[in-house]
């Protein structure tokens, strides 16, 4: 494969799938590869499943070499001499080219339907491929991002920004523990679990009138709750202060599809973040679980096209 190991593994024409390749031809070529040392201003390292036959320890080492040639690149494209404005561009180069990266492995993902299977080779490399990058687009973050214009994303935010992953394992991607970084100096506390679903309008009233339309709609709310206890848990600065718990009458499809739907208008109400709260109840009397939301999303629900023109209020 020619060029980069992260633009020709998704090659739609000569990536992966191409490769038919027999392992006996994989031992041969690792026979003398030459697998590089960790680079040396790494601030990350990735965590992944050993491989276990030769085409996965083939593709797992080049994608490890071309990764830590790429960080280690990041000294000579910031230089000391820089100036600001120099910097921002060099940033932003890399940024676009990380993003690149990124969509590219998204798509090949849904048009190959590359799971999360590692025993199947493709899967293996994919998945790495993809740790990989993502694990770029932090190192970038983490070393030079005071020279960003751009909004800063977590390592889990990343996931699902480029491949809708809500359930993104951060523990493949963790910080080195032996080296620091020369750019910055102070280290960032552990952020604690947000207890709020933040609420991104000073207009909360235009809220309370799309819950209760939706409620009328799709019978969102049993009888032990009310539309207004909904409305102020959503609110609330603290939900682990609130004692109401919110009991749901509609189908689980309908709610997913709700979240999804309000997600834009809050900080943090997702399926993660429902589940951490403990205050959804299903019909059938069990707390509401980030699994189970994500196993009944459909971008089709019954009233569909009624939740979205009420949603659209929010606008």
């Amino acid at each position: 494969m020619k060029g980069s190991i992260f633009s020709s593994l998704i090659s739609i024409t000569n990536g992966l799938h191409r490769d038919n390749r027999q392992e006996k031809d994989f031992k041969y070529l690792l026979s003398d590869f030459k697998l590089n040392q960790k680079a040396n201003n790494a601030v990350f390292k990735v965590n992944f499943k050993k491989p276990l036959n030769a085409k996965k320890e083939y593709y797992q080492k080049l994608i490890f070499n071309k990764t830590e040639n790429t960080v280690a690149s990041f000294v000579k494209e910031f230089p000391k001499n820089a100036t600001t404005p120099e910097n921002k561009y060099s940033y932003t180069i890399l940024l676009n080219k990380f993003d690149k990266y990124l969509n590219d492995i998204s798509t090949y993902i849904n048009k190959r339907g590359i799971t999360t299977d590692l025993n199947n080779d493709d899967n293996y490399i994919i998945n790495y491929l993809k740790v990989s990058v993502i694990r770029l687009y932090a190192e970038l973050q983490e070393q030079y991002g005071q020279f960003s214009v751009n909004t800063k994303f977590s390592i889990a935010e990343i996931a699902e920004k480029y491949f809708n992953d809500e359930t993104f394992d951060i523990s493949l991607i963790e910080k080195s523990t032996t080296k620091k970084v020369a750019t910055k100096t102070t280290s960032k506390k552990k952020a604690k679990p947000k207890t709020s679903f933040g609420y991104k309008s000073n207009d909360t009233s235009t809220l309370l009138t799309v819950l209760k339309l939706v409620n009328l709609k799709i019978d969102l709310l049993d009888n032990r709750t009310t539309v207004e206890q909904l409305h102020a848990l959503l609110l609330a600065k603290d939900f682990t202060n609130t004692e109401s718990q919110i009991y749901l009458q509609c189908e689980t499809t309908q709610f997913s599809y709700l979240v999804t739907k309000l997600k834009p208008f809050f900080n943090g109400f997702n399926p993660t973040s429902i589940e951490r709260s403990e205050k959804f109840v299903t019909k059938t009397g069990t707390l509401l679980k980030a699994n189970n939301l994500h196993k009944n999303k459909v971008h089709n629900p019954k009233e569909k096209e009624e939740i979205d023109k009420i949603i659209q209020q929010l606008q």
